[in-house]
């Protein structure tokens, strides 16, 4: 649907800002610090419900995927080897598809 898409787009918007004013400012907000992650992970999902019915886009899907794991990031306790770094490769194809519109 396209409120879903609409709404996902809205939360990683405003996941997007927030996180980079709290980062370069250098601010603990710990309301803005814990709600972050659950905003990337309902984005994140939002956007998959909204591709596999609208869009089919390779982009938006690396997105949705690096949404939710931004989002789970903080409540994973099991170290996992790379990750960060995998995240991180996602991000990169995210962009990459987005810019091409594969």
């Amino acid at each position: 649907m396209k409120i879903r898409e609409n709404i996902a787009t809205v939360l990683m918007a405003a996941y997007l800002i927030a996180g980079s004013l709290v980062s370069l400012l250098r601010v603990h907000i710990p309301v803005v610090t814990n709600l972050l992650p659950l905003v990337a992970l309902v984005a994140g999902i939002l956007f998959i419900l909204g591709s596999v019915q609208l869009t089919r886009s390779a982009g938006v899907l690396f997105l949705a995927v690096w949404l939710i794991l931004k989002g789970l990031t903080p409540f994973l306790y099991v170290p996992i080897p790379y990750f960060g770094f995998g995240v991180d490769i996602i991000a990169i194809l995210a962009g990459l598809f987005l810019i091409l519109r594969k």
